[in-house]
């Protein structure tokens, strides 16, 4: 028998909330397993500010920045929030960008000392090389002739450009790692760049935090610690969804003592039975468990183990007809549905392109395309 209802995480909005209040800000790490309404939260959050504080926002120029993973993400969040303009909502490169840009001098004397030395750095790689005329050596050469040059531009630039989207390959434009390098070592480096951050954007919201660059983390980090009084930081997010290697590891581990970290326990999504086998897989790592809604109970799980060099897609329809009888559900396959429903989808998460493209159909376009950028 339940002992909760499905309102459980209710006091977790409550506590967000109280956080970003401008009178009295609270920086937090909230814990948010798959399911979870992570979403739903900042909305309810946000709404409940700008009801409270908003018209005292735009009145002082002042902004919550929100800063997402996709540009997809952003424009959900965006949508849901009526595109009310006291939220900055943004992927991480537009929002470094957008701090960084009308900084060109900073930058060029940033690219001064980077390019020099990376330029050392080759240097000695190919001092140390045994063949000169390797692919690695030669790479060396090229990548050395290359940024010199660009330091030697340097000064012809009177404006950098950057698109968060493309490939910036011009004279005058940033590539993505050194708009978020340059904007994490303007916050710990530069006193009134810090300044001019925390008046702007006295609250900021990172989710997906663990897919976060850690640089980009721990200038913010650094910055809140100097700034307890004025600024909240708050990240969202679950270590064990990290999907990125340049994340900060263990992000929720030895956070400063003034932090909150409310956890939000509810899986909205899953039945009972495919919560516990993720609780079960988490056990021994970092012991966060989730609740099923009152109504999902029940479920199935099955893992299947095939070999290697069978078709993928006629064993993954053999695998359906399976989860058909082990469930006694015909949504798994279409057989004897009638006609108005059939061809309900089985959702599938594909991981690797390749599969997507077969799956999809222009397995031949991708390939094509792979070999004409080589």
């Amino acid at each position: 028998m339940n002992t909760y209802d499905n309102n459980i995480d209710k006091n977790v909005d409550v506590e967000i909330y109280n956080c970003i209040n401008p009178l009295n800000p609270k920086s937090f790490f909230l814990f948010a397993g798959a399911g979870s309404g992570k979403t739903r939260t900042l909305v309810n959050v946000l709404d409940k500010f700008n009801e409270n504080f908003g018209k005292d926002f735009k009145l002082k120029n002042k902004k919550i920045a929100i800063i997402t993973y996709t540009n997809a993400a952003a424009d959900e969040i965006n949508h849901r929030l009526a595109y009310n303009p006291i939220f900055k909502i943004s992927t991480i490169h537009s929002f470094c960008w957008e701090l960084i840009q009308n900084f060109t001098t900073d930058i060029k004397n940033w690219l001064v000392v980077d390019l020099n030395e990376s330029i050392a750095e080759l240097n000695v790689q190919l001092s140390k090389s045994r063949d000169i005329n390797n692919k690695t050596a030669i790479s060396n050469r090229k990548k050395i002739e290359s940024k010199t040059k660009r330091l030697q531009s340097l000064d012809k630039i009177s404006r950098f450009i950057y698109n968060p989207n493309g490939d910036n390959l011009t004279k005058d434009s940033l590539n993505h790692t050194e708009v978020v390098s340059i904007a994490s070592h303007f916050i710990t480096s530069k006193k009134l760049f810090e300044d001019i951050l925390i008046n702007k954007y006295p609250i900021i919201l990172i989710d997906e935090s663990q897919d976060t660059k850690k640089e980009l983390i721990e200038a913010l980090f650094y910055l809140q610690s100097l700034k307890t009084e004025q600024f909240s930081l708050g990240l969202f997010g679950d270590t064990m969804q990290r999907i990125y290697s340049d994340g900060k590891e263990k992000l929720g581990d030895d956070l400063p003592q003034d932090w909150l970290m409310p956890a939000k326990q509810m899986n909205h999504r899953s039945k009972s039975r495919i919560i516990e086998l993720i609780n079960k897989i988490r056990e021994d790592i970092d012991h966060q468990k989730q609740i099923p809604r009152i109504e999902n109970s029940g479920g199935v799980v099955r893992f299947f183990i095939v070999q290697r060099g069978l078709d993928k897609l006629s064993t993954e329809e053999s695998i359906k007809q399976k989860m058909s009888l082990i469930t006694k559900d015909n949504k798994w396959t279409d057989v004897g549905l009638p006609k108005d429903k059939r061809d309900i989808p089985v959702k599938t998460l594909t991981l690797e392109h390749h599969m997507a493209a077969v799956r999809m159909g222009f397995s031949s376009f991708l390939i094509h395309y792979i070999l004409s950028i080589k």
